[in-house]
């Protein structure tokens, strides 16, 4: 599971690097037209919130993949080792609990925008909406991974590493 998990990574790091680059290079050419050659473009704008939904999933995976997310530790940090890491397989087992279900309800919801086209750009919707789905099962695996490590114990308890 730890192999799948950092090419997981790896995939969402790549992803995220040309993501950046995209926008930035979508916003300038943006700026160039509008101010420049007075001749504004129609899709930059859409385009950039749709690179940048699927930037905010793959980068709130990588948090999860890191434990750089915002978490409040004045109880857990208070108990025993052994306690601590129950607590921890308890906390992973049912934020995955979550995600699978949040997983049922965004897979459903895409695949009822089959018809439903953007506005601007005219792409398919199922294409940005597609990084929900996307986002949390990349997380599903990089929580199960650490659920895992719990359990086998190489891994301390609510720490990050």
């Amino acid at each position: 599971m730890k192999t799948i998990s950092n090419v997981v990574e790896s995939i969402e790091k790549g992803i995220s690097m040309i993501l950046i680059v995209a926008i930035t290079l979508v916003l300038f050419l943006n700026v160039i037209y509008r101010y420049f050659l007075n001749d504004p473009l129609y899709w930059p704008n859409e385009a950039s919130i749709f690179m940048m939904a699927w930037l905010t999933f793959l980068g709130g995976s990588l948090g999860l993949k890191y434990k750089s997310q915002a978490s409040i530790t004045m109880l857990v940090g208070r108990l025993s080792g052994s306690a601590k890491r129950i607590v921890s397989i308890v906390t992973h087992i049912l934020i995955l609990l979550f995600i699978a279900y949040i997983l049922y309800i965004s897979y459903s919801w895409i695949f009822s925008l089959s018809s439903t086209k953007s506005s601007s750009m005219r792409i398919p919707m199922w294409i940005p909406y597609l990084s929900v789905p996307v986002g949390f099962t990349f997380a599903f695996i990089h929580l199960l991974n650490q659920l895992i490590e719990f359990i086998k114990g190489e891994e301390e308890g609510g720490e990050s590493s």
